[in-house]
Formats: C-alpha cells, structure tokens, sequence
C-alpha cells in the first residue's frame, strides 16, 4: 500500500486518537480481565486483575495493534519510524544524565501523599518480589509500544511529512491530551517530558531512548512508592 506521507502522518494522528479511546474505553469496562485475564487465572487476586487488565489493553490498542498497522500492512521499514538503534550508543552519557535524574526526582516525588495515590498501580497491601517483577515487567512492555506510537510512528511520520516544529506541536497536544482523564496537572506536566522525549528522538533517530527513559521514570516511581508508603508491608 503506497501512500503518501501526508497521508501516512494524518493516518498516524487518528490513530493515536483512535486506539487511546479504545484503549480507555476497555481499559475501564475491564474487558481484559472479565473476559481473558480472569478465566486463565481464576485464583489470582481482583487487585492484580484490574491492574493487568488495564495494561493489556494498553498494550493491545497502543502498541499490538499500531505495529501490525504501521509495520506489517502499511509495510514501513523499523527505521522509518524509528524502531532501531539510531545514533543511541553515540549519545550515552545524555541517557545515563536523565536515568541518574529520573531516579532522584522520582525518589523524592515518591514521598508525595499525592503521587503514592495513584502509585503504584498495582495496589496491594502485601508485596513479595514477584509482584515488583509483575509490575515493572507488564510496565516495560507497556511503555514499549506506548513510546512506538507516540515517539516512533507519530513523531517521525509527522517530521516526514510537516517539519520539525508542526510535529513538535502536534506530539505534545496529542501526548497531553491522552493524559487528561489523569487531570489537569499530569496533563500540563507531560509537556516538558514530552518535548525531552522527541528531542531524543530527534537526536537519535530512534524511539528507544524515550523508551528507556520513561520506563525508568515508570518503575522507579513505583518501587519508591512502595518504599515510601507507610501502609505497605514489603516481604
């Protein structure tokens, strides 16, 4: 299928827009877990279904589905959007800067009142080291497709197609817009986050970095989380 790349750029935009809202809308009637998650394992606890539930639908919308489109019907190359390894090992100490400040903002927002609300996801009382293993490992896989979507797909078809500064604009509203049923303030504190991711991107040309980077924001928050909340008891 050859299609221009305005064409592939505005197939990207709708996409995102698309596959979020079905990503939302099952993530929140728990299709996952009613119909898939649940029957396979039907002794695991309701906490760790509704976590699972919500990232595989995450997985599934924002990452399965975008790659067989972009990558498998449309037929893209990997490098077109990003999926390789880029100039990445070139700029190493710029990724080992941002994973040593991920880890101390991340450790210091951790004792937050307001970010162990919602962190970690997983929410149990009693944690065990498989499940930090469960939650950090279905967060990587998550994040892999999230940041192929938006930092691989969106953002290198969008500069094709447009230029640097109009995809600027239109990764940042799309990636804040996503974040809005988290509310206002995570939706305007993605901005900077977003404009450091695809400047990585950019610098690289590869959506792995970014990648990179927001896991380590992912599962640092939540393990710092854990060892800040007062009501959890780690085994």
């Amino acid at each position: 299928m050859n299609l221009s790349i305005e064409s592939l750029a505005s197939t990207a935009i709708v996409s995102v827009i698309l596959f979020f809202f079905l990503y939302y809308y099952t993530a929140n009637k728990k299709i996952a877990g009613t119909w898939l998650i649940r029957p396979l394992l039907p002794s695991i606890r309701s906490e760790s279904v509704d976590f699972l539930s919500y990232k595989l639908s995450g997985i599934i919308f924002t990452g399965a589905i975008p790659f067989i489109l972009f990558l498998w019907i449309l037929k893209l190359s990997p490098s077109r959007v990003g999926f390789v390894a880029g100039r990445t090992a070139g700029y190493w100490y710029i990724l080992l800067i941002l994973i040593l400040m991920t880890l101390i903002v991340s450790f210091y927002s951790s004792k937050s009142a307001k970010i162990r609300a919602r962190s970690p996801e997983l929410r149990l009382k009693d944690w065990y080291p498989r499940h930090v293993i469960l939650s950090a490992g279905v967060w990587v896989m998550y994040l892999l497709g999230y940041e192929f979507l938006f930092r691989g797909v969106l953002w290198f078809l969008c500069v094709e197609a447009f230029g640097f500064w109009p995809a600027l604009a239109i990764n940042i509203i799309l990636y804040s817009l996503v974040h809005l049923p988290q509310g206002v303030r995570m939706a305007v504190g993605t901005i900077p986050v977003g404009i450091i991711f695809c400047l990585l991107s950019s610098l690289t040309g590869s959506f792995l970095p970014a990648f990179i980077i927001h896991s380590f924001i992912a599962v640092s928050t939540e393990i710092f989380s854990l060892y800040h909340e007062p009501e959890v008891r780690l085994h």
